[in-house]
C-alpha cells in the first residue's frame, strides 16, 4: 500500500508527464494560431481592400417605447421588458469610408487579442449586520473582503490565475456559533488573534484539451468553484450571505489548499468532473489526508427549454474518518424572470459534523420593472448535526443594481435553534451588503 507522500509523489510526477508531452501541442498550436492572425492582418489591409474608397452604410436598429425605454433589438413578442408596451423599430445608418471600417476590424482583432493574454479584476465587498433579535452584548458587527484578481494566458491552452484577498472583521458567526453560518465571506483568512490579513486565496494554472472539452486546474484551489454549483445560490458577494445556501452544509470542503480539479465535457450540456485536494491549507506545512469528489451534471435545457441545471456528487474526506457523502444541486428557471434553486445532502456519520441538509429557494428579476438589473431572492434550509441538533435557516434580500460596477443588497436573515444558543430559540438579523467589481 503506498504511503500519503508516495501517493503525492505519483500524482506530481504524472503532471509532469502530461506537461511535457501536451508542450509540443501547445507550441504548434499557438503558432498556428498567430499565423492565422498575421494572415488576417495582411487580407484586412491588403491592396483588395484599400482600392475601393467608396463609402459603406452601417446601419443598426434601436427599439423604443412610449415610456422612452431603449432596447437593442426587437424581443420576439415585440413588448418592452421594462413596461410592457408595444415597441418601435429605429433604424440608424452610419456612413463609413472603406478605411474607416478597415481600422474598426484591426483594432477589433488586437482587442481580441490582448484579452486572452491578461486580464485584471478587483472586487470589494462590506457587510454590515445588525443583531436585532435573539443575542445581547454585540447587535452590530461590520466585515470587508477585497480581492485582486490576476488572468494571464501564455498559450491559448493554458491559464495562470492568482487571486489576493484581504478580509477584515468575523461578522456575527463570531458571537453566535452555528452550523448554517451568517456570513460566508467572513473571516477564513483571519489571523488567529483577529488582526486583518492578506492571504492567496488562489493560485493554480489551467491546462485545456480536445478543444476545451477536458481541463486540468492545478494549484491552490477552492473545490466549490468546480463542484455543487448554482446559478442561484453560490456566491457570498451578490446572492445569499448564509453559508448553508452558498454551498450545501454536509459538502464539508477543506479550506483552499493544494488540490487537482478536471472536468470533462460530452456534449449536449453532460459532463463529468473530479477533484482532489489536501485536507489543509497549503501554508500550515502538513496533511492529514486527502478529499476527493466526483459530479456528474447535464442542463436541462432542451427538456424545458428553459435555463436549468442538475448536479450530483460524491465524496470521500479521508481525513475525516474517511466519511463519505453525497449531494444533489438544482437550479431550473421557471419563467422568464423566476428561478428556483434546490440542494439536498447526507453523509455517513463516522467523522462528520452534520447528518444531512437541505435548502430551496428562488430567485426575481426585476421585480419593479423599471428597474431592469434589481434581483429578489428567498431561501430556506434545514441543517441536521450528527448529534441529533437541527437548525432552520431563512434569508431573503433585495439586490439593487446602481450600474454594471456597484450593487447595494439590503437582507434579512432568521436562525431558529442555533447549537451555539442554548437558552435562545430564535436569532434575527438585518444586515446591508455593497459590492463594488470591475
Amino acid at each position: 500500500m503506498h504511503t500519503r507522500s508516495q501517493k503525492i509523489l505519483i500524482v506530481f510526477f504524472a503532471l509532469l508527464s502530461c506537461i511535457f508531452f501536451s508542450q509540443q501541442i501547445f507550441i504548434r498550436k499557438c503558432l498556428s494560431e498567430e499565423l492565422k492572425q498575421n494572415q488576417l492582418l495582411r487580407d484586412l489591409t491588403s491592396s483588395q481592400f484599400t482600392a475601393n474608397t467608396e463609402d459603406d452604410v452601417q446601419q443598426s436598429t434601436e427599439c423604443i417605447c412610449q415610456n422612452g425605454h431603449l432596447q437593442e433589438q426587437t424581443v420576439e413578442h415585440d413588448k418592452c421588458d421594462i413596461c410592457g408596451i408595444k415597441l418601435k423599430e429605429i433604424i440608424h445608418e452610419k456612413k463609413l469610408s472603406r478605411r474607416e471600417n478597415i481600422s474598426e476590424r484591426i483594432e477589433y482583432v488586437t482587442e481580441e487579442v490582448r484579452e486572452k493574454r491578461f486580464v485584471f479584476g478587483f472586487s470589494g465587498t462590506g457587510i454590515l449586520q445588525q443583531i436585532l433579535h435573539g443575542y445581547g452584548g454585540h447587535g452590530f458587527t461590520a466585515e470587508g473582503s477585497a480581492d485582486l484578481l490576476f488572468i494571464y494566458r501564455p498559450f491559448g491552452n493554458i491559464t495562470l490565475f492568482l487571486d489576493l484577498e484581504g478580509i477584515g472583521g468575523n461578522g456575527p458567526d463570531e458571537y453566535i456559533d452555528s452550523f448554517s453560518g451568517l456570513n460566508d465571506d467572513a473571516g477564513d483568512f483571519q489571523e488567529e488573534n483577529g488582526g486583518e490579513r492578506l492571504s492567496v486565496r488562489e493560485a493554480w494554472c489551467e491546462l485545456s484539451f480536445f478543444k476545451n472539452r477536458l481541463t486540468l486546474v492545478m494549484g491552490k484551489i477552492d473545490l466549490t468553484n468546480y463542484f455543487d454549483s448554482n446559478a442561484v445560490a453560490n456566491d457570498e458577494t451578490t446572492q445569499f450571505i448564509t453559508s448553508v445556501f452558498v454551498n450545501n452544509a454536509t459538502l464539508e470542503v477543506p479550506v483552499n489548499g493544494p488540490g487537482i480539479a478536471s472536468t470533462y465535457e460530452f456534449g449536449s450540456g453532460l459532463y463529468f468532473g473530479l477533484g482532489l485536494q489536501s485536507s489543509d491549507d497549503i501554508e500550515s506545512g502538513r496533511t492529514h489526508g486527502m478529499y476527493g469528489i466526483g459530479e456528474i451534471g447535464i442542463n436541462s435545457y432542451k427538456l424545458f427549454d428553459l435555463e436549468g441545471n442538475v448536479r450530483l456528487w460524491a465524496k470521500m474526506n479521508e481525513g475525516q474518518a474517511y466519511n463519505k457523502g453525497i449531494g444533489l444541486s438544482l437550479d431550473q428557471q421557471i419563467s422568464e424572470s423566476v428561478f428556483t434553486f434546490a440542494r439536498y445532502g447526507i453523509n455517513e456519520k463516522d467523522g462528520a459534523e452534520v447528518k444531512s441538509a437541505w435548502s430551496a429557494g428562488l430567485e426575481i428579476h426585476h421585480p419593479i420593472p423599471s428597474r431592469k438589473d434589481d434581483a429578489m431572492s428567498f431561501a430556506f434550509g434545514r441543517t441536521k448535526t450528527v448529534d441529533g441538533n437541527e437548525e432552520l435557516a431563512v434569508e431573503m434580500y433585495y439586490k439593487f443594481t446602481i450600474n454594471k460596477y456597484f450593487a447595494i443588497t439590503p437582507s434579512l436573515q432568521t436562525l431558529f435553534d442555533p447549537v451555539g444558543l442554548n437558552d435562545r430559540d430564535v436569532v434575527t438579523l438585518a444586515g446591508l451588503r455593497t459590492q463594488l467589481e470591475f
